[in-house]
C-alpha cells in the first residue's frame, strides 16, 4: 500500500557571506523542480547582516522568509535557531539543509514518517575516542550503537550525522530541538576537547548525536543518496546503489569561477551525470547579482572577468586614454566592478556604480578619493563621459537590457564608451551568464541620442563603441 506524500517543508540558513545566497538560490530552485516542493514550502532564514535586497529576491520567488537570531557560536550552530521560526507551519516533516547542496531527484521516498533521520558523518568527525570522551565527560552512563562512517572504515556513534540534511517529523521537533540546543550550549561552554583537536565546527552535529541518545526519540540513519558528498573522492558505504542520488552535498570548494560545480569527488559515471544535471539547474536559475557578489568575495583574482584582466585590462586602459577619458570633466562608470581597469587613470569627478556590494567595497578600497553608488542609483548626475564595459551582455531580460541602454544614454552629456555584442554567435547562445542580447549598435541607434556611433575596438567576444551626443 502506497502512503500519501507527507507535507514537507525545507529550511536553510543564508548567512552574511554572499556564497550562501548564491548557493541557496539554486538550492531553492532545485527543490521546486526536483523535490516537488512549492515555493512557500521553502523557508529561507536570513541572519541579521544579510542585505534586504537579497532577502527581497527570495521573497519574490515566493519563498517563506524569516530573520534568524544567531545561536551559540553564531556560525556553525545557527541551524539550531530555525525551529523558532517553523512552529505552527502545519507540516508533517521538516527537512533542514545546508545551502551548499542541490537536489537532483525527489528525497521524499527516502524519509521516515515515524523517525528522525540523517546520514552518518562522511568522516569520523570527531574521532571516536574524542566523541566517546565527550559522552563520558557529560555523564552519559551508556553509549549509542557503534556504526561505520560513510567515506572510510572508521567508526562513530549512531546519530552522529553530517549536518547537511536532517529529516524531522514535526511530532518530535519540540523535544529534539530542546535537547539539541541544551547539549550544544554545554559543548560550547566546555569547548576545549573539540578545540584541542580542531573540531569545534562540529558542535552542532555532536550535540545532535547526544540529543538523539538522551531523548530516545526514534531515529534512523538515512542512505547517503540524500546527502552525497562530492568535495573529495572516497567510498560511499551508506549509499543505496539501487536508488537514484537525490541531494548532492558539493561544499563551496567545488564552485568554479563561473559559478558551476566542478567537484573533486565526482569520479563515478552516475556522480558525473548528477553534477551535469545540477549544473543545468544552476544555469537555468542563474542570478547575476548573487553570482557577482559571490565571485568578488571568493574569486578576487578573477573579479570582473577576463575582460578586466591581463591583456584585456591593458587594452581597455589604453583605449580609454586614447579616447580622452582623462581629459573629461566628469566620468560616470556604470558597472565599475572592482576598478581594475580605471583605478590607475587620472579621472576627474569620478562616480562608479555597481550592483555588487563586494565589488564596491574593493573599488572604494582601491580609490577612496572617488565616489561609489550602489545600483540602480537612478538619481546619479549625468557625466561628460560615461563608461559601460561588459554590463549590457549580462542583463537578465530584454526589459532590463533596454532599461540599461536608456539609462546610460540619458546620463551621457558628451561621450559614451560601451561594449557589447555586435552579432549573435554560438558562444553567446551557450553561455549561462548571458540572457537577452541583440546588436548593440542597433539598440544604441534606436535611442536617437547620438549623432555618431563608431566601433573603436574589440576584445574577447565583445565590440567597443564610442557614441557622441
Amino acid at each position: 500500500m502506497q502512503h500519501p506524500r507527507p507535507a514537507i517543508i525545507a529550511s536553510f540558513v543564508v548567512d552574511r557571506d554572499p556564497v550562501f545566497a548564491y548557493t541557496g538560490w539554486t538550492l531553492a530552485h532545485s527543490l521546486v523542480q526536483r523535490a516537488q516542493l512549492r515555493w512557500p514550502d521553502i523557508h529561507v532564514q536570513f541572519t541579521p547582516e544579510v542585505d534586504g535586497g537579497v532577502v527581497d529576491l527570495f521573497a519574490q520567488l515566493g519563498c517563506t522568509i524569516h530573520r534568524l537570531d544567531r545561536f551559540g557560536d553564531g556560525k556553525y550552530c545557527n541551524k539550531l535557531s530555525q525551529w523558532e521560526n517553523l512552529r505552527g507551519t502545519g507540516a508533517d516533516q521538516l527537512v533542514l539543509l545546508d545551502t551548499d547542496m542541490i537536489c537532483v531527484s525527489d528525497f521524499a521516498p527516502f524519509l521516515s514518517r515515524s523517525a528522525v533521520g540523517g546520514k552518518v558523518v562522511d568522516l569520523d568527525n570527531p574521532a571516536f575516542d574524542v566523541l566517546d570522551g565527550l559522552f563520558q565527560r557529560f555523564g552519559f552512563g551508556d553509549r549509542p550503537e557503534i556504526v561505520r562512517v560513510d567515506a572510510t572504515d572508521a567508526t562513530t556513534y549512531r546519530g552522529n550525522c553530517n549536518g547537511g540534511f536532517y529529516s524531522v517529523p514535526t511530532e518530535f521537533a519540540e523535544a529534539l530541538f530542546e535537547s539539541w540546543r541544551s547539549h550544544a550550549q554545554r559543548l560550547l561552554a566546555d569547548l576545549d576537547p573539540l578545540r584541542d583537536v580542531g573540531k569545534q565546527a562540529h558542535v552542532d552535529q555532536v550535540a545532535f548525536c547526544m540529543a538523539i541518545h538522551a531523548t530516545g526519540i526514534p531515529f534512523e540513519h538515512l542512505p547517503a543518496n540524500v546527502n552525497h558528498y562530492l568535495h573529495f573522492a572516497g567510498q560511499h558505504s551508506w549509499r543505496d546503489a539501487g536508488r537514484p542520488l537525490s541531494m548532492l552535498h558539493f561544499h563551496n570548494s567545488s564552485l568554479n569561477v563561473v559559478g558551476l560545480l566542478d567537484p573533486a569527488g565526482a569520479v563515478e559515471e552516475e556522480e558525473r551525470a548528477a553534477v551535469d544535471d545540477a549544473n543545468s539547474l544552476i544555469e537555468r536559475s542563474f542570478n547575476t547579482r548573487l553570482f557577482w557578489d559571490m565571485r568578488y568575495e571568493h574569486f578576487p583574482d578573477r573579479g570582473s572577468g577576463v575582460g578586466s584582466r591581463g591583456a584585456n585590462l591593458s587594452y581597455k586602459r589604453e583605449l580609454l586614454r586614447r579616447e580622452g577619458a582623462e581629459a573629461a570633466a566628469s566620468v560616470l562608470d556604470i558597472g565599475c566592478g572592482d576598478l581594475e581597469v580605471v583605478k590607475s587613470l587620472r579621472l576627474r569627478n569620478y562616480v562608479g556604480i555597481d550592483r555588487s556590494e563586494s565589488s564596491l567595497a574593493a573599488a572604494a578600497a582601491a580609490r577612496p578619493d572617488w565616489t561609489f553608488r550602489r545600483a540602480p542609483a537612478i538619481d546619479v548626475p549625468p557625466a561628460e563621459m560615461v563608461l559601460c564595459f561588459e554590463v549590457a551582455i549580462h542583463q537578465e531580460t530584454e526589459a532590463d537590457y533596454q532599461e540599461l541602454i536608456a539609462f546610460v544614454a540619458g546620463k551621457t552629456l558628451r561621450t559614451l564608451i560601451i561594449s557589447g555584442y555586435a552579432e549573435p554567435t554560438d558562444e553567446i547562445s551557450t553561455n549561462h551568464m548571458v540572457f537577452f542580447h541583440e546588436s548593440l549598435r542597433a539598440t544604441l541607434e534606436r535611442t536617437g541620442r547620438f549623432r555618431s556611433i563608431a566601433e573603436i575596438g574589440e576584445h574577447s567576444t565583445v565590440t567597443v563603441y564610442r557614441c557622441d551626443v
